[in-house]
């Protein structure tokens, strides 16, 4: 895709030309921009005095105020803090005077830094919008670019509402420490046994904790600490339906299936989680069964409303939205399908796929591999004929930057009085908060911080309350520990790549991507630019100070987010994005440049402000770079994948052999309210999840491909091109695993009827013990019905 800048008084328009071998919509992205009428560049910026920062002075401030349009922001709900906006091109800017001296650098000043980084990881993501916000001492600061949608050539700002997908937990979380909060009236604790509340799930094995033989309690549900099998693959469809309407799925599922038996020990979540977004479904039963309210209910009247979050939604229909003056989103997916035949043929002399080839091919194509398209939004935002979909508390409320930096910044004000309480040794802390909000993560933190501090000085990363938690900065040798944890603030598509692009050494030796990590030993010193004389690194190896962070990703179909939270430096950073680009995950990566950069300015006071710009164009090539090895390994997982499918599986031919699909068409159960339909339709076998949506087309194991045939078993995937994915929005397929998607027809004698499947969709693809066929196997799917009609 190449970038042409075509400059206007206000925004700078970026058009993107898509080959037109894809037909696919042109994608008009407009580029971020951030202006002000002080000007900030990095020649103004290298000027400024070197020592200790001075107060802004009263000149400077009348100045300030004199050459900036600026209107109050009516936000009763952070009394500490009064705000206002100010508009400055295409780039928002709350603005307060400082509460202390100013930082070396200002956050106007790291945006005007960080811009063109930030920018370019939105173009090569192939992302067609995003609005990010900062919250820096009771400041707000938005930065928007691109366009609210394909042809909607409008840009988007703080206050256009877009899915959220996981960062959802937050807000659910909250509204669970609420309840614990008024014990005598919902008689709920952390340690509260979840049957005790959903008594249907009493007995039932997938509650266990396989390290414990104990039943989950509802911290364990708030940590992601379940024994749950993985059962994504059978709600999430590819064009963003939701078939899980109800919560009978997910309680038929959990009586049915064993615990998994990966987890053995506590320890295994120290670093790790098992996630899954059916317990947050479950969290959402536990709220309506205690207070008779539907769980959006509550939450919109307990957190929502006291926050004064008038743009976040749960539940809205499309009906709904049109009929709203509100400003929503457009949803996206990038597409990849016209360079792929190039793609596959990046193979070494064997045949396989060669890392290397795909690096040299992606350089030579850079720029036009991310194609942007418009798809159908998730239905996780939706509500049904009985309400938002449980799933809707893991994964679909809609928001704005603007109202989840009020929510960011409540958290940060309980947290900020917990400190000053502990510093005081005033009146016992609860005496401090004045509503059931402020009690509430007042709850949480106290859970939070009972896990993550138990060896204050070593960093833990790890799921609580509803959060990523980790300590920064972390020492090289708490990154490798073993387990090992994930990189501070690495979520959702990205944290499944930037380890494995780290370790690809895409880059030899030159990728030092060290974001929130301390490097003492190898770290050098900084050159000042004017004098040339050398000054010490930014963060010192003797500090040892470690601040607790809290953040959290979101990717569903046409959306992904990023949040992170360092309450100590009194700092929030949000990024929604209205595309999921699987090639990059742009509101993760640029969230956590963001984060980092703002840390590196306040991490030492004593760093002068060209140590800072140094520090911070650093971490600009860092990412730039870890975006280039993110790319790079995710085309080569997905070469591998379309080769996989190719080279193993036919496609079959009703029309022409009936012999391929006899007697396999059919309904098949797993257990109660959970089954599939298979179908001989025009275009081949067709398998759809609860018999209605999205048709996947089954592929047949070639026959050179079996080992031992005995006429018993019939191999087949339904793992789909991503030619046929992507314009479908794709859902919860970007794992780029075909073993994910295998299905194992069985029959006791060779001629005999099909008697059903196994489909092993959980995440351990090894089980313990060797399962039989039939009922013996909790993964197999019995045919109940034969010789269904054919579909469309």
């Amino acid at each position: 895709m190449r970038f042409f800048p075509r400059t206007s008084g206000l925004l700078e328009e970026v058009f993107g030309e898509c080959m037109a071998a894809t037909n696919l919509a042109v994608s008009r992205v407009l580029g971020f921009r951030h202006g002000t009428t002080e000007v900030v560049h990095e020649q103004v910026i290298g000027k400024r005095d070197t020592g200790i920062c001075q107060p802004t002075s009263e000149v400077s401030r009348r100045h300030r105020q004199d050459s900036i349009s600026i209107r109050t922001i009516d936000n009763s709900y952070s009394p500490k803090v009064s705000a206002t906006s100010t508009l400055i091109g295409d780039t928002n800017h709350s603005t307060t005077f400082p509460k202390q001296f100013p930082l070396p650098l200002s956050v106007e000043e790291i945006l005007t830094l960080t811009k063109p980084t930030i920018e370019k990881l939105f173009q090569d993501a192939g992302s067609v919008g995003a609005s990010i916000g900062v919250l820096r001492h009771g400041q707000h600061h938005f930065l928007n670019g691109g366009a609210q949608g394909l042809g909607v050539p409008v840009l988007p700002d703080q206050d256009t509402v877009h899915l959220i997908s996981s960062m959802s937990k937050p807000i659910i979380s909250t509204a669970v420490g609420i309840l614990m909060d008024d014990f005598p009236r919902y008689q709920l604790m952390f340690d509260t046994p979840v049957s005790t509340v959903l008594p249907e799930l009493k007995g039932s094995p997938g509650i266990l904790k396989t390290y414990t033989n104990q039943e989950l309690t509802i911290a364990d549900f708030l940590d992601l600490r379940s024994s749950f099998q993985w059962m994504t693959n059978l709600w999430e469809i590819p064009n963003g339906d939701i078939p899980w309407k109800t919560l009978d799925p997910v309680v038929s599922l959990l009586q049915h299936l064993p615990a998994n038996d990966s987890y053995t020990s506590d320890k295994a979540f120290v670093y790790n989680r098992n996630y899954s977004n059916e317990c947050f479904a479950l969290l959402a039963a536990i709220i309506e069964r205690k207070t008779g309210y539907s769980w959006a209910e509550f939450v919109t009247k307990n957190v929502l409303e006291p926050l004064g979050m008038h743009n976040t939604f749960i539940g809205l229909t499309e009906i709904e939205r049109s009929n709203m003056s509100k400003t929503f989103a457009k949803s996206h997916s990038v597409q990849v399908a016209g360079v792929m035949p190039e793609l596959l043929q990046c193979v070494d002399a064997d045949g396989l796929v060669c890392r290397k080839k795909v690096a040299e091919w992606f350089d030579r194509h850079y720029g036009n591999i991310p194609q942007s398209v418009e798809v159908r939004p998730s239905q996780a935002s939706s509500a049904g004929s009985v309400g938002p979909s449980p799933l809707a508390a893991a994964a679909g409320v809609m928001s704005t930057t603007s109202d989840l930096l009020k929510f960011y910044s409540k958290i940060m004000d309980v947290y900020d009085q917990r400190r000053e309480e502990r510093n005081s040794k005033l009146l016992p802390y609860p005496d401090h908060l004045n509503t059931p909000l402020e009690r509430g993560i007042n709850h949480l933190f106290s859970h939070i911080e009972s896990r993550i501090f138990p060896d204050p000085s070593s960093s833990t990363c790890t799921y609580s309350g509803g959060w990523n938690t980790v300590t920064v900065p972390m020492t090289p040798e708490e990154r490798n520990a073993s387990p090992r944890p994930r990189w501070p603030g690495a979520d959702g598509d990205n944290a499944r790549r930037l380890e494995s692009g780290i370790q690809s050494k895409i880059h030899g030796n030159d990728l030092d991507y060290s974001f929130f990590v301390t490097k003492p030993e190898t770290q050098p010193n900084v050159t000042d630019i004017n004098t040339k004389t050398e000054k010490p690194p930014l963060i010192e190896p003797s500090e040892s100070k470690k601040y607790l962070a809290l953040y959290h990703g979101g990717n569903m179909v046409g959306a992904t987010s990023f949040c992170w939270l360092l309450p100590d430096h009194e700092t929030a950073v949000v990024v929604l994005c209205n595309t999921r680009g699987f090639l990059l995950d742009a509101a993760n990566l640029s969230g956590m440049l963001l984060a980092e950069c703002l840390f590196l300015a306040e991490s030492d006071s004593r760093c002068d402000t060209e140590s800072v710009v140094a520090a911070v164009k650093r971490a600009c090539e860092d990412t730039k770079k870890m975006a280039r090895a993110i790319q790079i390994d995710y085309l080569y997982d997905l070469a591998r994948y379309e080769h996989t499918i190719a080279l193993r599986f036919r496609e079959l031919d009703p029309a022409s052999n009936r012999r391929d699909t006899a007697g396999l068409e059919g309904r098949y159960e797993l257990t109660h309210n959970v089954f599939i339909t298979i179908t001989a339709e025009q275009r081949g076998l067709i398998l759809r999840l609860y018999g209605t949506g999205y048709g996947y087309l089954l592929r047949e194991l070639r026959e050179e491909n079996i080992s031992k045939p005995n006429g018993l078993q019939k191999t087949m995937t339904f793992a789909q091109p991503m030619a046929e994915l992507i314009p479908s929005g794709v859902g919860g397929t970007n794992r780029l695993k075909v073993d994910d998607f295998v299905v194992v027809f069985k029959r006791g004698k060779v001629g005999g009827e099909w008697g059903g499947f196994e489909w092993n969709f959980a995440r351990d693809k090894t089980p313990k013990k060797r399962r039989g066929y039939g009922d013996t196997n909790p993964y197999f799917w019995r045919r109940v019905k034969k010789g269904l009609k054919v579909m469309g």
